[in-house]
């Protein structure tokens, strides 16, 4: 799509420390949950983002968003905060369950490999998500096979032509969150 006819869905806190949303709308959306956003704005989505655009391209979605675990923007994740800040939990939660609703978004894709283990407010956080989530029925779903900790592979430096694969969400959630 050309940037000017594409139709952003983005959102962020006050000082945009935080990015709680960034897709292309469509009439067919795929919803990508990665570990924390880096510095990507509408227009300007290298790197993961540009995976993500087209490996939902591959499986058929005309749209795209991302939400993360946790939305604190930073390039790397051991640059993110030691300790929960419940206000950006509770927004993420907040706006990450209105925006799949708002979207009719039902296909989540997992996308975060085993950077999930990094720091110890991922995991929970995950979960909380997850149980926030949990009653919406959503298709959860994965790239490739799971890492050898059986977390959800990230899509940078996969195959533009990955398939989405189903994810037993609730056996993941009981044996690795």
């Amino acid at each position: 799509m050309d940037d000017q006819k594409t139709e952003w869905i983005y959102g962020t806190n006050e000082d945009d420390s935080a990015r709680f949303t960034l897709g292309e709308k469509g009439s067919k959306i795929l919803a990508c949950i990665g570990l924390n956003p880096g510095q990507a704005r509408p227009g300007d989505i290298s790197g993961t983002l540009s995976f993500v655009k087209r490996i939902a391209n591959f499986n058929g979605f005309d749209g795209w968003v991302m939400y993360n675990v946790y939305p604190q923007r930073a390039t790397n994740p051991k640059d993110i905060h030691s300790q929960f800040d419940k206000k950006l939990i509770s927004d993420n939660l907040r706006i990450v369950r209105q925006n799949l609703i708002d979207l009719n978004i039902k296909t989540v894709w997992l996308a975060y490999g085993d950077l999930i283990e990094s720091r110890k407010l991922f995991k929970p956080s995950m979960l909380e998500l997850y149980k926030n989530l949990e009653d919406l029925n959503l298709d959860w779903k994965i790239i490739s096979s799971p890492t050898k900790k059986g977390h959800p592979r990230h899509p940078l430096y996969k195959p533009t032509k990955s398939p989405l694969y189903p994810f037993d969400m609730d056996n993941y959630i009981q044996k690795i969150l």
